[in-house]
């Protein structure tokens, strides 16, 4: 087994360690990490894949019936979705107070900050957030063929999944998705 030691940040209590020549029918990408205040050594199953609009890093978990994902969504696939969403909201909402609505029921030319500010900011971002997650977890078990139950666990609350969007600038996420039987 070769060890090497690409990179050591100093002012971290931990390096990163890449191993080599570990058993390449089990593992796609072994990672290795040493914590230096704990002296311990853990090695996970690590794949990454891209994808047009999104990338997904997936790690198995202890269970064998869970698999654990980070998700990076580019800048572009959340503002196309913060729009989509965004244009769906105005639509449905009430008549916009001080503005006149044109035959047909929309409301023309109201900037999108007052938009924004009147359909309520975090309402809006709970919404684009749930339909970002929802439509990439759906791709990524889609594309790779999965079998997964309806239940998907995301781990950051939605106040810090809140505190990091903005729309067209990339956003992260980590998840486990509940397979059907033993489908790795």
């Amino acid at each position: 087994m070769d060890i090497g030691v690409p990179r050591c940040f100093p002012r971290r209590a931990s390096c990163s360690l890449g191993m080599t020549n570990i058993v390449p029918e089990y593992f796609s990408r072994a990672s290795c990490r040493f914590s230096a205040s704990a002296s311990a050594v853990s090695v996970e199953n690590v794949s990454t894949a891209p994808f047009e609009d999104f990338s997904v890093t997936t790690t198995t978990t202890s269970k064998a019936t869970e698999l654990e994902i980070k998700v990076d969504v580019y800048g572009a696939k959340t503002q196309a979705i913060f729009d989509n969403v965004f244009s769906e909201m105005v639509s449905a909402a009430q008549p916009i107070p001080g503005f006149r609505r044109v035959k047909g029921g929309k409301t023309p030319n109201i900037p999108n900050d007052v938009l924004l500010h009147i359909l309520g900011h975090s309402k809006v971002y709970m919404e684009v957030i749930k339909k970002i997650i929802n439509s990439t977890v759906a791709d990524y078990v889609e594309k790779e063929g999965l079998k997964v139950t309806s239940d998907l666990r995301v781990n950051q609350s939605f106040e810090e999944l809140e505190s990091t969007f903005e729309p067209g600038e990339a956003f992260s996420f980590d998840a486990v998705i509940q397979l059907q039987g033993a489908s790795l």
